[in-house]
């Protein structure tokens, strides 16, 4: 009988198949990476086209574009708390009110709009509008930015509040164009003629953007060319970490919260070891900003620049604020931006500051001629 021999892999012949299969793995990896970010980028785009179509069905209903935040008077009516909470009370944002527009009609529904994005008007510790202001809405995150969560602040589930809201992330904010609305009065208003102005149609054109307080633009009022303005941008949050200005808080993500509405207030929703803690900003951006004791009319060359994606990510104890209130991505090289027209441009971070301002405001007659 013949003896049937049995074929086999040698060891060195294993080897062989092992270092192919690592250098196939070496090529392709990079490229299914690279493929994987082109879709999340796309993504992204899109959402940012969504929104853009919302806020233009919305102006097609309302006959001009909601504000990105809704604000009474201050002191009107009096806070229940003197000095607390409610005393500066913003009511709701832009996000509220295109909830119907962006296929989230039950969500909006949920909302008692007698009330504030935090409590109700006369008793601070009413925080039935948490719920809805923490649904997570899939439309305003960029699938390219890792969280650990998409709750933000709440309470501990016995009742016990652990934070002082409750939110769930956006990933793209209102343009404020280059100026940033102060939230609080301040005694510095006596340095300034005009005293400090908080709401859109106190701020000077040249400096306002499509969005502010209580804004009321139309596309008529983008004089610059609805082409040539930035509507909303990217903000992505958990890029950054923060430590605060003293230095006393924990390392925390930085989150923009889609229902905040405190504009320029920020703070951090807990502290060690509290679950979903992370320091908090509202979804605007802006690209300049007028310090005080500036006055808000001051000239335009008193402007303090605030670049796209700021560096570094880790900000320790500083009080230098800036980097919360810039637009950023994850994206390589710069960010996605919606126009005014309805249209989604990818900026590069490197884009030269003066244009960048210049292509944030509505009004200011910059001579940029559709260079970007």
């Amino acid at each position: 009988m013949a003896r049937r021999t049995r074929k086999a892999f040698t060891l060195i012949e294993l080897l062989v198949v092992i270092a192919v299969i690592a250098i196939l793995t070496a090529v392709l990896l990079p490229a299914v990476q690279q493929t994987r970010g082109r879709a999340r980028a796309m993504q992204c785009r899109n959402n940012l086209k969504q929104l853009g179509l919302a806020l233009h069905n919305y102006h097609s209903v309302h006959n001009l574009f909601p504000p990105s935040f809704v604000r009474q008077a201050d002191g009107n009516p009096p806070p229940p708390v003197p000095g607390g909470g409610l005393q500066y009370r913003c009511h709701w944002t832009g996000y509220h009110l295109l909830l119907p527009f962006i296929e989230q009609r039950p969500l909006y529904e949920q909302f008692d709009f007698n009330h504030t994005w935090l409590s109700s008007l006369t008793d601070p510790d009413d925080h039935s509008m948490w719920p809805g202001n923490q649904t997570a809405v899939s439309l305003l995150m960029c699938p390219s930015v890792t969280r650990n969560s998409t709750a933000i602040g709440g309470d501990d589930g016995s009742g016990n509040t652990m934070h002082w809201m409750a939110g769930s992330p956006t990933d793209y904010a209102f343009n404020h164009g280059s100026d940033r609305i102060s939230a609080l009065p301040n005694t510095a208003a006596a340095n300034c003629p005009r005293g400090l102005l908080h709401y859109w149609a106190q701020w000077p054109s040249r400096s306002r953007g499509p969005f502010g307080y209580n804004s009321r633009c139309r596309v008529a009022d983008v004089r610059d060319g609805s082409s040539q303005t930035l509507f909303m941008g990217e903000k992505a949050g958990s890029r950054l970490t923060y430590q605060g200005p003293s230095g006393q808080t924990p390392q925390l993500p930085v989150e923009f919260p889609w229902a905040m509405a405190a504009v320029s207030y920020f703070a951090p929703t807990g502290g060690v070891g509290v679950p979903n803690s992370c320091w908090v900003v509202a979804p605007y951006a802006v690209t300049g900003d007028i310090r005080l004791p500036s006055c808000p009319d001051a000239p335009a060359a008193v402007a303090v620049p605030f670049p796209m994606n700021p560096e570094p990510r880790q900000l320790g104890s500083s009080a230098d604020e800036r980097p919360l209130y810039s637009f950023q991505s994850e994206h390589p090289s710069g960010a996605h931006f919606l126009l005014v027209d309805g249209s989604v441009r990818s900026l590069n971070g490197s884009i030269d500051l003066n244009l960048f301002q210049a292509i944030s405001t509505i009004d200011g007659d910059e001579p940029h001629a559709g260079g970007f």
